[in-house]
């Protein structure tokens, strides 16, 4: 297991989400699952992990359940019918309230877009899907370790809490800017 793998397991382990290696086997797909995927979860294997932050929790599904969360974006939920706009290079590999935190697996990067809109048009957003998982569980740390008071009477989260979590994706993300903008994309 690589370093980077076997410390976002520990993070996400500390935060009470399930992860286990998940064998190739568990993925149900209609497609071959991409070999960066099957390392992910063979390495970090999120299994169904909930991460609070401001806003909607991210969402981390298990490699068994991949597959159908790619229902209302790859395909019609009810129909099965393939929709039209979305790239067969792209995978859900995590949401926020249903907006997809997309694998471009041609590139390996993680894209973003807001789902109800006219079509997708998704942007950058993380490298790969390690620097995801980083990220999204260091929201996950700052809110948990927080308490009730992260957020003001306004119920934007407190100046304090904002500036830690940028001061720890910093490192993640290589750079400030980047994290202050992955942190106003997402509510903080």
């Amino acid at each position: 297991m690589s370093p980077a793998s076997a410390s976002i397991r520990q993070r996400l382990l500390a935060l009470g989400e399930p992860c286990a290696a998940q064998p190739a086997a568990d993925w149900q797909g209609d497609i071959a699952l991409p070999a960066e995927l099957e390392r992910f979860y063979r390495e970090v294997g999120p299994l169904d992990c909930t991460l609070e932050s401001a806003g909607n929790p991210f969402f981390l599904p298990s490699l068994a359940r991949l597959w159908q969360r790619q229902a209302g974006y790859r395909w019609h939920g009810i129909s099965g019918e393939r929709l039209s706009g979305w790239q067969d290079d792209w995978l859900v590999v995590a949401d926020q309230g249903a907006d997809p935190f997309i694998l471009e697996t041609g590139s390996g990067r993680i894209l973003f877009d807001l789902h109800g809109g006219r079509g997708w048009d998704p942007a950058p957003c993380f490298d790969d899907l390690w620097q995801m998982a980083a990220s999204l569980a260091c929201f996950g740390e700052v809110w948990s370790g927080a308490g009730e008071d992260i957020l003001l009477d306004d119920c934007s989260v407190a100046p304090r809490y904002r500036q830690q979590l940028v001061g720890e994706l910093q490192p993640i993300l290589g750079s400030r800017q980047r994290a202050e903008d992955l942190a106003d994309e997402f509510g903080w």
